[in-house]
């Protein structure tokens, strides 16, 4: 029940904060607040023809401070009670102190810690291997999350979501969500143990549309505090009743929080340098609001759904790149392609992210989110194996040499962006009865890998 003391405060704020319309909070407060510190802050990047991946401490150091003092002038929005939370410079610094650098996710001989990594860093990154809520019909979702918990370089799972639930449709708040949260906590169990990996650590719980799945699978015999259990922060910076009635019971049951934020690209932060301000702010609220273990970001492109594209790329890498030199913060990255399984752009867009990450600081790579989440059943392990292999072989590459490979990345799968190939679904890229890719998906990850070695990366 560690963090009680400051659950309590933060309930007690989003209760007599000041009020505000959220029209206001989304149409002025935010959009003015990040454009005045991009200003303040004298932040601004180079043409993308020049860089994807800067290699600019100083960079670095400047968007950290606006990103600091966005959660310290802004704060956040609790749409239940239409109140900001607002926290003072010195608790920031309080909390951000004492934030952890390390956490076990999982049991026994499966268990992984995710540790605190910097700036081109050699140590590896943390693999967290799963289609990150991707809906799955029902009677596959079994042998979906075995593809990926069988994969030796997945140090834990993320859960996809149920399309139904013994049949029947899912609704929010209702029994059937509490019996979808249960069916995910059997399932990939099942899963892990088919796989030898009975301890391994799930991210859960993804069919918790609202709170009442969380509180029922998180408890006796559900999902396990060593889990890791996630609450989002509302784009932008706001948070509600439900997210916050999840995050009391999982502090009340000492479980291992994960808490996500996902900017989007064009809007109230505005471009790839607000972007940048705000991952760093976000991270910073979540650690403020959640008092969460490990913080993650997912931008999403307003047109493609993604987070691949160079302008949203360039963001993640100089937030990150923020975080790890001035944080203790355990930083996440969602990777979330357009394209799907069994295309090479699926792989390319994989690749260009696990490199970024590696050489910006990033402690953990999450997905990846094949086809952007939004095609049933279009996931599989073979991309987490590949991005997990790709990040290792990038842990410790200098930004310059990212940047270099980033760009040639792009350069082999923008112009795929527009069409979004959504790829196969799993059904025709795995052999159902030996949970193998087939050898039309094996031809092109061998095939990826061998332009990636003749890239110069030792994949």
């Amino acid at each position: 029940m560690k963090n009680t003391t400051r659950l309590l405060d933060v309930l007690d704020r989003v209760e007599t904060g000041p009020i505000e319309e959220e029209t206001q909070w989304d149409m002025m407060t935010v959009p003015l607040a990040v454009a005045a510190l991009q200003a303040e802050f004298d932040v601004n990047f180079k043409p993308l023809g020049e860089t994807i991946v800067p290699a600019d401490d100083a960079l670095a150091d400047r968007v950290y401070a606006a990103g600091l003092a966005l959660a310290e002038r802004l704060g956040a929005f609790c749409i239940s009670t239409s109140r900001r939370v607002r926290f003072a410079r010195d608790e920031i610094l309080t909390a951000l102190a004492a934030a952890p650098i390390e956490v076990t996710v999982g049991e026994g001989h499966d268990r992984h810690t995710e540790r605190k990594r910097r700036i081109e860093d050699p140590a590896c990154m943390t693999m967290k291997g799963g289609g990150v809520g991707t809906p799955v019909p029902e009677e596959i979702y079994l042998a979906v999350h075995q593809s990926y918990a069988q994969e030796p370089l997945v140090d834990a799972m993320i859960n996809c979501t149920l399309e139904r639930v013994y049949g029947r449709e899912l609704r929010s708040r209702s029994p059937w969500e509490v019996l979808a949260g249960w069916h995910e906590a059997e399932l990939t169990r099942a899963a892990c143990r088919r796989a030898g990996r009975p301890g391994l650590g799930l991210g859960c719980v993804e069919n918790a549309v609202s709170d009442v799945a969380e509180l029922s699978a998180t408890s006796y015999g559900g999902f396990s505090p060593n889990d890791w259990h996630h609450i989002a922060l509302i784009s932008e910076f706001k948070t509600d009743y439900m997210a916050l009635t999840k995050l009391a019971h999982l502090i009340r049951t000492g479980s291992i929080i994960h808490a996500f934020y996902n900017p989007i690209y064009g809007g109230s932060v505005g471009g790839a340098e607000g972007m940048a301000i705000a991952i760093v702010g976000g991270c910073i609220l979540l650690q403020m609001l959640y008092m969460t273990n490990t913080h993650s970001v997912s931008p999403a492109h307003p047109f493609y759904d993604n987070d691949t594209t160079p302008e949203i790329i360039r963001a993640i890498s100089v937030g990150h790149q923020a975080l790890a030199r001035n944080s203790r913060l355990l930083t996440d990255l969602v990777i979330t392609p357009v394209a799907g399984p069994g295309t090479a752009t699926l792989l390319y867009e994989c690749a260009a992210l696990a490199i970024t990450a590696a050489a910006s600081g990033t402690c953990a790579l999450i997905g990846p989110r094949s086809a952007a989440g939004t095609h049933s059943g279009h996931v599989s392990g073979l991309e987490a194996r590949f991005t997990a292999e790709v990040g290792r072989a990038a842990a410790g590459i200098s930004r310059k040499e990212a940047d270099a490979l980033v760009r040639w990345l792009v350069a082999k799968y923008q112009p795929e962006l527009t069409a979004r190939p959504a790829g196969k679904h799993f059904t025709e890229v795995y052999d159902l009865t030996t949970l193998r890719p087939t050898a039309g998906w094996m031809e092109v990850y061998e095939g990826v890998k061998a332009e990636l070695r003749g890239m110069g990366l030792k994949v």
